[in-house]
């Protein structure tokens, strides 16, 4: 992944993992987010002027569609400034569906996006 460098600020995005909410046969595919499709989030002017820093892990489910149909924290930086722009940056990446049997199904895969200072 390629951090975003903003002058006072730097954001890297971990590598996404997948986990599937069916049974993926052999064959089967996981789901996937286009990390290099996002647009690279803003830094909270709030939190960087308060100095607030920390990892966001969201997990985030892939509709059959391929849109991105729900995300949820599941451990939070602390500031809920930082997991509301991770929120906001996950909703402008483009999303491939998870795959059973040949056909796309919904699926939960997990990324952190790490905002340091």
């Amino acid at each position: 992944m390629t951090p975003f460098i903003n002058s006072m600020a730097v954001l890297a995005v971990a590598a996404c993992t997948a986990f599937s909410a069916h049974a993926a046969p052999a064959g089967g595919s996981k789901p996937k987010a286009d990390l290099a499709s996002c647009a690279k989030p803003v830094y909270p002017a709030q939190a960087r002027a308060a100095k607030h820093a920390g990892t966001v892990k969201l997990a985030f489910l892939v509709g059959a569609d391929g849109k991105l149909a729900d995300s949820k924290v599941e451990s939070s930086s602390g500031h809920p400034a930082l997991d509301d722009a991770a929120h906001q940056a996950l909703k402008l990446c483009k999303f491939s569906a998870a795959s059973a049997k040949g056909k796309p199904v919904e699926s939960w895969a997990h990324v952190a996006y790490v905002w340091k200072l």
